[in-house]
């Protein structure tokens, strides 16, 4: 493991450790003896920072030199397991990403630590054996134990040393926390050192369980095995395999932008040039937006790949997360499948890095350290020196235009498998359509009519909008009122289930209202509507259809999503209605008809990205249409058929938009033209939230003054677009610059400026770096 021949004797080592408090990140600890041979780079250690226990990574070695001998420098406490190594890319991924991110080492790394690692660490606590031939001892003629453990006298200990060894013979072993709570009044570690002291308990580092790692069950499926079997790839699927597998041979890093329509086969090519990577011995990480709405990608790595895959995503148990963590580190896996925190995984000899549906904003982290899993699976290649595929079908602008230079290669798979057409789009002017009394103000005639025709013939149908609940809000008809939440700036949504007004921001509820809250008359009614009221509306002409609702209400439960997505693709389900949540991964040969009930709807949030996450979001669930032996059709419903990124939907002309929206952000001063931060304050006082972002923005403006190029451009401060979530309120300042470097050090030295006088003030910084969500 570790050649202490290298050191002289006393060895340090400096240790990485989760806590923003370490300024640099590490602190110095010695190494004792009994571990030398234990340890190595990379390795997990247990240490103590402030008389807590927690976990570290060794980064470095250090021999005895004069700045340390003689100071009291803390011993490492335990080796956490000593198989489980952390990579040198993964610590110079940490490095690299707590500077291009705007935070602490120590911040970063609890991001990059498995919830099981990260926490405090615990001690056991149990009573000591009886060594035979030993008096037995007794306190009021009452054994403490069994004639094979050691008996002791209770007299000779204080009143809280008799309590925990009481309480010790009931459990047999616990944790210090499991004491703690149980007597949280007692001097628990001064009469812990005294039991241990006389023999009576044993006291010992407590490492994280040993449970066993989640078996994949890698069952035959006769639907996949005849596919697999009949796979035979296109000229455009065989050439872009050829290229990747090129550069893994190599061992070459090389970002390809595999940019393929709907159903052109990208999964394919993911399997195979994994398959290519794991022959020649080496490990392949595959990011995925979400497991469980990617549930038939997964399948099929799984079936390819059987035991040999590793899953890591948030519904694991930390104990089960650190079990799979175990067997990467271990490399008793070497395919790991995750969503966007699996980009850390101590995977060794690294080949491949593939990231599907590159675009998706579930990469980027919208709390705490605000990284990019898209842009760190980059990077992490890059260190690895592997290539990386980002595969689309519609790609995030900032790739794109990555592919239209040399930075990364463009791989494009023009038609969908087996020479499959694409859907016809239809596009419905809602503008147009009369509702005279009566009329049905959810279905146009022409989708209502589709619909119908559609469930006579057997096939199934796809309704999408991107609205949940029953209503958008309640207004009065008469004063004009709207239920508001009272702790955000956003209306409250109705939902029929359970007559409840639900914030879906801070998740506040209350029984809806009779009466206007403001006028006192009967006279609330719903605007909008959601998917609970669009399956309402369905059985009103497809009463005998078997339907569904796919989004985060319907699928709370645990088990729920998977019940109704096994539903959809065994055709038991003739009607699925959903949010975004239909759009991503479903490949489901029976479904031959989509409708889009306002696929405007998203053109008018104030961001913009607005129209590439509407062309993006429209391509997509349009694309879910058709995947089988039948042609596809999809109806958009909207009010603004001309917007270019509804009319380049309907012409499926992924190309021309791009075209389009990147002239756009050209002129406005947008990224990818551009890099940008937000700085945001956020506090329930309003006038101290509204004075910090005064402050930072005057920073900003101070600290550019002396700079001669690339001169930022600060916008703000100005309430964000939703000002109040969760009884906070949140001001922003967007500042933006053509050179990153210029940006992240102005940035830099104003939040080292302010980020102490602004905590002092009861309010909180959040600096984002590359924003997403401009909420």
């Amino acid at each position: 493991m570790f050649n202490s021949e290298k050191f002289s004797s006393p060895l340090f080592a400096l240790v990485a450790l989760p806590f923003s408090t370490v300024s640099t990140g590490e602190l110095t600890y010695h190494v004792p003896d009994s571990l030398v041979t234990k340890i190595t780079l990379g390795s997990c250690v247990i240490v103590s920072v402030n008389k807590r226990k927690t976990t570290g990574i060794i980064t470095s070695f250090l021999s005895s030199v004069d700045s340390l001998v003689g100071k009291n420098i803390k011993d490492i406490l335990d080796v956490v397991e000593k198989d489980v190594v952390f990579s040198q890319d993964i610590l110079r991924l940490w490095r690299w990403s707590s500077s291009y991110y705007l935070t602490s080492p120590g911040e970063m790394l609890s991001t990059i630590l498995p919830s099981g690692l990260r926490s405090e660490s615990d001690r056991i606590v149990k009573l000591k054996k009886q060594k035979k031939g030993r008096k037995p001892l007794t306190a009021s003629s009452e054994e403490v134990g069994s004639a094979d453990e050691e008996i002791l006298s209770l007299s000779s200990l204080s009143t809280t040393e008799q309590q925990i060894v009481t309480f010790l013979r009931a459990k047999a072993r616990v944790t210090t926390k499991i004491l703690k709570r149980q007597f949280p009044t007692l001097a628990l570690n001064k009469a812990l050192q005294h039991l241990e002291a006389v023999g009576i308990v044993e006291v010992r580092e407590h490492l994280p369980r040993h449970r066993h790692a989640l078996q994949v069950q890698a069952k035959p499926r006769a639907d996949i095995a005849s596919r697999e079997n009949a796979i035979m790839l296109s000229a455009p699927q065989v050439q872009a395999l050829q290229e990747i597998n090129a550069a893994v041979q190599a061992t070459r890093f090389q970002t390809f932008l595999l940019y393929g329509v709907t159903g052109s086969g990208k999964t394919e090519v993911y399997l195979q040039a994994a398959q290519q990577a794991v022959a020649l011995g080496k490990s392949v990480l595959l990011l995925v937006p979400e497991i469980a709405l990617t549930s038939q990608l997964v399948e099929g790595v799984e079936q390819r790949f059987g035991a040999q895959v590793a899953v890591l995503h948030s519904g694991l148990v930390a104990s089960e997360r650190w079990a799979e963590w175990r067997r990467i580190a271990r490399g008793e896996a070497c395919i790991v499948v995750g969503v966007r925190s699996a980009v850390f995984a101590p995977m060794h000899l690294l080949g491949l890095v593939i990231v599907d549906e590159e675009h998706d904003t579930a990469y980027k982290q919208q709390d705490g350290v605000r990284y990019n899993a898209r842009d760190l699976a980059v990077m992490r290649g890059q260190l690895a020196s592997c290539p990386v595929i980002l595969g689309s079908a519609t790609p995030s602008l900032e790739s794109y235009a990555n592919g239209q230079t040399t930075r990364y290669a463009m791989l494009t798979l023009p038609e969908r498998v087996e020479s499959r057409p694409l859907p016809v789009i239809e596009v419905v002017d809602l503008r147009k359509e009369r509702k005279g009394e009566g009329g049905d103000a959810i279905f146009s005639p022409l989708l209502k009519q589709a619909l119908v025709e559609n469930y006579q013939a057997g096939k199934q149908s796809l309704l999408f909008v991107n609205r949940r609940g029953y209503a958008n809000y309640l207004q009065c008809q008469l004063c004009g009122e709207v239920v508001t939440c009272k702790q955000c700036s956003v209306t409250l949504t109705f939902h029929l289930k359970g007559r409840l007004l639900r914030c879906h921001y801070c998740g506040f509820a209350q029984s809806a209202f009779d009466q206007c809250p403001a006028c006192r008359e009967s006279s609330l009614t719903g605007a909008g509507f959601g998917t609970e009221q669009v399956e309402e509306a369905l059985r009103n002409f497809l009463p005998d259809a078997r339907t569904a609702r796919l989004d985060r209400d319907s699928v709370s439960r645990r088990g729920a999503l998977s019940r109704v997505i096994k539903a959809w693709r065994a055709h038991e389900l003739d009607v699925l209605i959903g949010t975004q949540m239909v759009a991503k991964g479903h490949d489901v040969p029976g479904v031959t008809l989509v409708g889009v009930l306002r696929a405007d709807s998203s053109l008018h949030f104030p961001d913009f990205r607005a129209a590439e996450r509407t062309f993006q979001v429209l391509t997509q669930v349009a694309g879910r249409a058709g995947r089988g032996d039948e042609n596809g059709r999809v109806i958009l419903q909207t009010y603004l058929p001309q917007h270019y990124s509804v009319r380049f939907t309907a012409r499926q002309d992924f190309t021309r938009f791009a075209t389009h929206e990147l002239r756009y952000r050209k002129q406005l001063g947008y990224p990818p033209f551009v890099r940008m931060v937000c700085i945001r304050c956020e506090g329930q006082d309003e006038e101290k939230v509204r004075a910090s972002a005064n402050h930072v923005a005057e920073h900003l403006v101070a600290n550019t003054r002396d700079l001669q190029k690339a001169l930022p451009i600060i916008l703000g401060p100005a309430p964000a677009p939703l000002e109040r979530i969760n009884g906070r309120t949140r001001w922003h300042v967007l500042i933006k610059s053509e050179d990153r470097r210029v940006l992240h050090a102005v940035v830099r030295k104003t939040a080292e400026q302010l980020r102490a006088q602004i905590r002092a003030a009861g309010v909180r910084l959040v600096v984002d770096v590359d924003p997403y969500d401009m909420l």
